[in-house]
């Protein structure tokens, strides 16, 4: 530790040895948050910390390098190399990858529904407390265990050794420190307790619900005889590693080369670093061979990388080794190669058990035939990590079965074995599931359309140290450098936009939307459904669906929204179709193109929409005449930023709740960027919950709606606590003509309701005789003639009728047209609502 500095780091605060004392006599009082650290908390101040190693002028990284040199803990020319390492652990995306790997999730404490045909459901939950019993020779890895523990939600205790360097204490500090939500200091403590005080340590180890712990045999019996029987001990013990020859790459100087520098790189002091060289061969020759063509290359690599020497007893022990050895040379088939200087030396030996090294880049050469690996080397299984594999592409497959049969965890490429990826198993366990448990949950009451148990609880706002500004959605960009997956949006109301996503997200996104239908009503177990949503130009509604519905593992037909709609409809009747999911008004085209046959079958009992909305006629005529039963929405979703909401069975026309696992909501006023009152309609602002998106903060989508406000704190009758809204159309379809503002929605709803007009409407905005008009175009053979169109729009809109008829400064009428000279975005298939067509 720096001088002067108290050395113990216990939840935020900096203590001295007496202070730690009072602190680990009451540690079995110690309160554990009845929430796991937070994911999120956890991935943002880590991502901070890594950015700080990086940066060469960070008080961080200037604080730790001077620790490290200072204490002896590192070599100053392997400092700035460990620490960028850590940095690429300690990042966002190695970080997520890692969870996903080990946890199958981002979000592992969430308790999810195992499968849609049960009401159980199952999460990851942390241990408690864990206790890290950090080793002596590795001063990052009782820190990096504490991030594994603070990912696998537990409270941390780090035991560092007497002369440790406090690089756990500054490391932890900075992750507490670099959280803006100041939660994660009640996970983290490090301390600095020397392996003689048992006193100490055996309360420590009684509070423990969970003890990681690195060492030999004797040491990890030690902490066995002080822990309780209900703590999980993991157990990361002294490993042995080995390289493996083929005869042919033995024979080749470059292999040569990468064995001699695995054999230098760390001195051999991983568990993952070469302490013997085998060759493929039963011969005493061979392994001669090998060790003086070895000892001639290490002569030449050696003096290339910095040497640490041993210390006293690693020293005597090397002198030992290497005079017993050359003892068993006048015996034949043993011999010792070594460096004049003592820098390196080869110990070459006929019998081909694994033998460890005195390491400080000594080496054993053994002979060992591929048909005697799992005989030879099965007895030391319990301690085999790493091997180092140089062969050809035909042994791969031989030689990796063999070394792991033989109890080996790794198999690297040479040059590789001391590295690692975001995720690698370690010692042949994941970390995280060593430092979880597996919980499963059922409701008390039935479940059904509920797909975790976070849909019944409210999500906070985002910890925003200062308001972003309010995106346009003509100002949306999507930057992602990460990103692999591209969609267009529809342009239905305005210039396409391209989207940009991961397949993270989109899996994300799909997932999302899998459980936003089966909350809206959709049955994975019994329901047979045809997606018949529009596809290609890059645009994402059909893939997206068909995603969704992959994982909801329906049976699905995947038709699009194909034009020949005689086809389509035989198809829904051939395969016993009963849902539907499409556009309103390519569904609607469907259902009155093919009425006689579908008003027959009228075994479509559900349609899941999206882009667009049924009127009330609309919904009336499919119930009425088609026999359909449940309309509900698909989703509302936006290929800009992914599921939006949902509905469930209690959600009126238009009412969604908030997919408030991936956005926080607002809803702002029409004319001012400050929040509605109650059910006030305003614009909705939608803020992704997740860093690092590459979705922008406080988008307006371009919709409007109002919050659906019950008694506070009341549910939702489904039992969902997550806000509520209502959908009321785009921005765009309030338009300015003349001197008045207009409302598509208002057109719609008095033809809907008064006309009882089931088809589609479009409106025109022209110019005709120097006066401006709006010409309504409605479906032909619908039921509704342009002059019963006008005389209901007169009668029912009065500021219509006020402008038209009264001021005469506008003019108003309408035209039947069919299906096809209705304009539609060219990409999405959706109808465009109000075209403007006046000269600009």
């Amino acid at each position: 530790m720096t001088r002067g500095m108290k050395p113990h780091f216990w939840r935020g605060e900096w203590i001295n040895d007496e202070e730690l004392e009072k602190r680990v006599a009451a540690l079995g009082a110690l309160s554990i948050p009845s929430e796991p650290a937070a994911t999120a908390a956890v991935l943002d101040a880590c991502g901070k910390t890594a950015l700080a190693l990086l940066d060469k002028r960070s008080p961080l990284r200037r604080r730790l390098e001077e620790t490290l040199l200072m204490s002896g803990a590192a070599r100053r020319t392997d400092i700035a190399p460990a620490l960028s390492e850590i940095a690429g652990m300690l990042g966002r995306e190695a970080l997520e990858a890692k969870l996903k790997r080990e946890l199958g999730s981002k979000r592992p404490f969430l308790l999810n529904r195992v499968s849609y045909q049960d009401d159980l459901f199952e999460a990851w939950a942390p241990l408690g407390l864990l206790v890290h019993v950090s080793p002596q020779n590795s001063f990052a890895t009782g820190a990096m265990s504490a991030v594994e523990g603070l990912l696998s939600g537990n409270v941390n205790f780090v035991k560092t050794g007497a002369d440790d360097c406090g690089f756990a204490q500054i490391l932890l500090e900075a992750l507490a420190r670099n959280d803006s939500s100041g939660a994660l200091n009640n996970y983290l403590i490090a301390a600095c307790i020397p392996s003689k005080r048992r006193d100490l340590l055996s309360k420590v180890f009684a509070a423990a619900d969970g003890i990681a712990a690195w060492g030999g045999e004797s040491a990890i019996a030690s902490i066995r005889t002080m822990a309780p029987a209900s703590a999980r001990i993991v157990e990361w013990g002294h490993r042995i590693s080995f390289i493996y020859l083929s005869k042919e790459s033995a024979s080749r100087s470059e292999t040569l080369d990468e064995v001699a520098r695995e054999c230098c790189r760390l001195e051999q002091l991983s568990c993952s670093s070469p302490q013997c060289v085998y060759v493929d061969a039963a011969e005493w020759g061979a392994a001669n061979r090998l060790a003086e063509n070895l000892a001639g290359t290490l002569a030449r690599v050696s003096k290339t990388m910095p040497r640490l020497a041993p210390d006293d007893a690693a020293a005597a022990e090397i002198s030992m080794v290497a005079q017993c050895q050359e003892l068993e040379s006048c015996l034949g088939k043993a011999r010792v190669l070594a460096a004049q200087d003592g820098a390196w030396r080869v110990l070459a030996d006929a019998r081909p058990a694994l033998t460890p090294s005195p390491l400080y880049r000594t080496v054993w050469v053994k002979p060992l035939p591929r048909q005697d690996i799992v005989r030879v080397l099965r007895p030391m299984k319990a301690y085999l990590q790493t091997v180092g594999l140089a062969c050809g592409a035909a042994d791969v497959y031989e030689l990796n079965q063999r070394l792991i049969s033989a109890g080996a965890t790794r198999v690297r490429r040479l040059g590789t074995m001391t590295g690692s990826y975001s995720g690698e198993p370690h010692d042949g366990l994941y970390a995280l599931q060593r430092y979880c448990r597996r919980v499963s949950a059922q409701t008390p009451v039935p479940s059904r359309g509920i797909s975790a148990f976070d849909e019944l609880t409210l999500y906070p706002p985002p910890p925003w140290p200062s308001l972003p500004k309010i995106t346009a959605k003509e100002k949306f960009s999507s930057e992602n450098p990460q990103a692999r997956l591209f969609f267009k949006s529809g342009g239905s109301t305005g210039k396409p936009k391209l989207s940009t996503f991961t397949y993270d997200q989109y899996d994300d996104d799909m997932l999302f939307g899998a459980q936003g239908l089966y909350a809206a009503g959709l049955d994975p177990e019994k329901d047979r459904v045809m997606n018949l949503f529009f596809c290609g130009g890059l645009y994402g509604g059909f893939i997206s669906i068909f995603s969704a519905l992959e994982r909801l593992r329906v049976a699905q037909f995947p038709m699009a929204a194909h034009q020949d709609l005689k086809m389509v409809a035989q198809a829904i009747v051939d395969y016993k179709v009963n849902a539907l999911l499409g556009m309103p008004s390519y569904l609607m085209n469907l259902f009155e193109e093919n009425a006689a046959l579908l008003g027959r079958y009228r075994g479509v009992a559900k349609i899941f929409y999206g882009g667009e909305h049924f009127t009330e006629a609309q919904r009336r005529r499919l119930m009425e005449r088609f026999g359909v039963g449940l309309i509900r929405s698909a989703a509302y979703g936006s290929v800009d930023i992914g599921p939006m909401g949902f509905q469930c069975g209690r959600c009126a026309d238009g009412v969604h709740h908030l997919q408030q696992r991936l956005h926080h909501l607002e809803i702002l006023k029409l004319d001012e960027d400050r929040p509605v009152s109650g059910e006030e309609v305003g614009r909705l602002v939608f803020s992704p919950r997740e860093p690092g998106s590459g979705k922008p903060p406080r988008y307006a989508i371009g919709d409007m709606g109002h919050w659906v406000l019950g008694k506070p704190g009341e549910p939702c009758p489904c039992g969902r606590l997550s806000p509520r809204f209502k959908l009321l159309g785009r921005v765009g379809d309030i338009f300015r003509i003349g001197t008045a503002f207009f409302n598509y929605q208002k057109f719609a709803q008095i033809l809907s309701t008064h006309a009882g007009y089931a088809g589609e409407l479009q409106i025109c905005l022209r110019e005709e005789n120097r006066r401006e008009k709006i010409l309504l175009r409605v479906s032909k053979g619908a039921g509704l003639s342009a002059a019963q169109c006008v005389k209901s729009c007169l009668e029912h809109y009065r500021d219509l009728a006020e402008v038209v008829l009264n001021d005469k400064t506008l003019l108003f009428g309408a035209e039947e047209t069919p299906g096809a000279g209705f304009k539609r975005s060219a990409a999405s298939g959706k109808l465009l609502r109000v075209i403007d067509e006046r000269k600009r």
